[in-house]
């Protein structure tokens, strides 16, 4: 199985170049050979129908959830404090027809589900759900939970960030899957030395947020292995310096994908081709269940 992760950069504009979107989903096609399940992070939610249609009856994914219906309320809401967000853009994930993949299906989280064991926090505590799509697809006949997430900046939303991380990092934890996916642009970390450390952008953070915000990213970063998620990326090529073929936008690995152990990750990689049509490069992982 091969999955695509990848920012199509949809937030710029905000309604989204139609001749930009058709050249990035030709390109999922032409390029990348249309990968079995695709992953993709901040879509313009004005364009979701034009999206729609083009991974349909263009290249094939005739199974397709998304979160943008999402987004494009909260973008209309007047509700505090939606009325000072920037609700552009949400995830779409979808699974081509000749996949040995299927029965795709979006999980709505609730606010009444929780808190759970040494936890106070319920399954909902972000003001930016569409950026969360969490869904669950049958490979091979057997179950896998896919999340795909973006999250935002934190040098523009703040808590926002440690928030959505906490919440994808708390929901992934409680469930304990036996076979899952995080993928998608999650904006950490800082830094990765060749040893393995992983530096949080929490450490120039002010005394009073500083643990939880390094907290949230290490949490996402390294703490997923506690129920059997490997970096896919290091997974396949070890712990060393960065060079640039290995990183995704501005010359830093901020998109990832963490995928259960037993999912085995055969091999994982960034395509620079793709900044021919994003400032992200697509980021690959093939995998067999």
């Amino acid at each position: 199985m091969r999955l695509l992760s990848w920012n199509v950069q949809g937030s710029v504009p905000p309604a989204g170049s139609k001749d930009r979107i058709r050249e990035q989903a030709s390109f999922i096609g032409e390029q990348l050979d249309q990968p079995d399940i695709v992953m993709l992070n901040e879509v313009t939610t004005v364009q979701r129908e034009l999206w729609l249609d083009l991974l349909r009856e263009e290249q094939g994914y005739t199974e397709v959830v998304d979160t943008l219906d999402w987004g494009q309320e909260l973008r209309e809401s007047n509700v505090p404090p939606h009325h000072e967000f920037i609700h552009t853009s949400g995830q779409i994930t979808a699974v081509h027809e000749d996949a040995d993949a299927g029965d795709l299906k979006r999980r709505r989280p609730s606010i009444r589900n929780g808190p759970w064991e040494n936890s106070e926090m319920k399954d909902w505590s972000t003001n930016f759900p569409e950026k969360i799509l969490n869904s669950k697809v049958q490979i091979a006949g057997q179950s896998v939970d896919l999340w795909n997430v973006r999250t935002v900046p934190g040098s523009m939303y703040g808590e926002e960030k440690i928030k959505i991380l906490e919440n994808v990092y708390a929901r992934i934890t409680k469930s304990d899957p036996e076979r899952c996916i995080l993928a998608g642009d999650l904006n950490i970390p800082k830094a990765e030395r060749a040893d393995g450390t992983v530096v949080s952008w929490g450490e120039d953070k002010p005394e009073s947020i500083r643990e939880r915000w390094i907290s949230a990213e290490l949490g996402v970063m390294t703490g997923l292995s506690d129920v059997g998620l490997v970096d896919a990326f290091r997974h396949v090529h070890g712990y060393r310096d960065l060079d640039t073929e290995d990183t995704s936008h501005e010359s830093r690995r901020i998109d990832h994908i963490f995928a259960s152990e037993s999912l085995n990750p055969k091999r994982c990689w960034y395509d620079h081709d793709g900044y021919e049509c994003s400032d992200h490069a697509p980021m690959l992982m093939e995998f067999s269940v």
